[in-house]
Parts: C-alpha cells; structure tokens; sequence
C-alpha cells in the first residue's frame, strides 16, 4: 500500500462520512420544519 492509495483511501472514508452527515442534518431539518409548520397552523386556529 502506497502513499496515493492510503491518501485515497483516507479522502473516501472522509467523504462518506460528510455525506452520512449531511444527510441526517438534511433529514432532521425536515422533521423539524414539519413540526414547526403542524405547530404554526395549530397556533394559526
């Protein structure tokens, strides 16, 4: 295992993380949002 690979490697590993990441922030930004709207139009009422 050369130093390219390892440094590839290493930048995939890196980048699924983010990804896995970004998307459970995604997802919990879209809970909320319809938490806060279900919440807005009771208060609307």
């Amino acid at each position: 295992m050369n130093l390219s690979t390892l440094f590839f490697i290493l930048s995939a590993v890196m980048s699924l993380i983010f990804t896995l990441g970004f998307v459970t922030l995604f997802i919990c930004y879209v809970i909320i949002s319809n938490r806060v709207n279900k919440n807005f139009k009771a208060v609307r009422k």
